[in-house]
């Protein structure tokens, strides 16, 4: 089906190997593209409009502009540290539990991650010139693990700061059309707040914040934006 699929639209596969999640496929398939732009989706992204793609390329092509996206986040793997007043479910005994956890975490991460607020766009969908993804690509390493997914994402050697190095903007697109510097993420209504009604292109990650509880939407919120909407 895939390879009827392929031939109807004038498309090829390209056959990679199974490893190095997202970013992997990325980082592989960029040798074999000519192309001047490319257009990154994984396997649960699935584009909400017709004409997305040129929403997209509308705004990448703008002056100064490194890549465009459909989600963004300004969350981080360095946690911090939980409130002395317990919030939702935990009780006060999770506590000491919770700072042992975190510290853990915080001393793995802070050499590798930037504090909070953290720009970056999100891997499940975004657009790039391929040559600059190209230059991306030869001073990274395909990722060998979940962490090292997490650091081409929102690491400081990642794929949002490599743009930023350059004095090139990321940008958010939405369902409107319209286009979202980063400090305007978290109003732009596209990912991990009710409803996500700008949202251009879901993937499970929306899907779980729209299928979650109270509770949960509160902490997925506060994961990415460091404030909750949630009621």
């Amino acid at each position: 089906m895939l390879e009827r699929m392929a031939k109807e639209h004038a498309a090829r596969i390209i056959d990679l190997p199974d490893d190095g999640y997202d970013w992997g496929a990325y980082m592989r398939v960029v040798p074999h593209l000519s192309h001047e732009w490319i257009c990154f989706l994984n396997t649960h992204s699935r584009p909400l409009i017709a004409g997305w793609l040129n929403l997209m390329l509308k705004h990448v092509q703008s002056t100064g502009v490194g890549a465009v996206g459909a989600t963004a986040s300004w969350g981080t793997m360095i946690p911090t540290c939980p409130s002395l007043k317990p919030q939702w479910e935990w009780r006060l005994l999770h506590y000491p539990i919770r700072l042992a956890r975190n510290a853990f975490i915080f001393v793995m991460n802070v050499r590798h991650f930037p504090y909070f607020p953290n720009p970056h766009l999100r891997s499940n969908a975004f657009l790039v010139r391929r040559e600059l993804f190209n230059e991306f690509v030869d001073i990274r390493g395909i990722p060998r693990n979940k962490r090292d997914a997490h650091l081409l994402e929102s690491g400081k050697i990642g794929f949002t700061r490599f743009l930023i190095n350059r004095r090139l903007t990321p940008l958010v697109v939405g369902l409107n059309g319209f286009c979202y510097e980063p400090a305007q993420w978290i109003s732009s209504d596209t990912f991990r707040v009710p409803h996500q009604p700008n949202l251009l292109i879901s993937d499970n990650q929306t899907s779980a914040y729209n299928k979650a509880n109270q509770s949960l939407r509160k902490r997925l919120e506060l994961a990415a934006w460091g404030c909750t909407f949630t009621n």
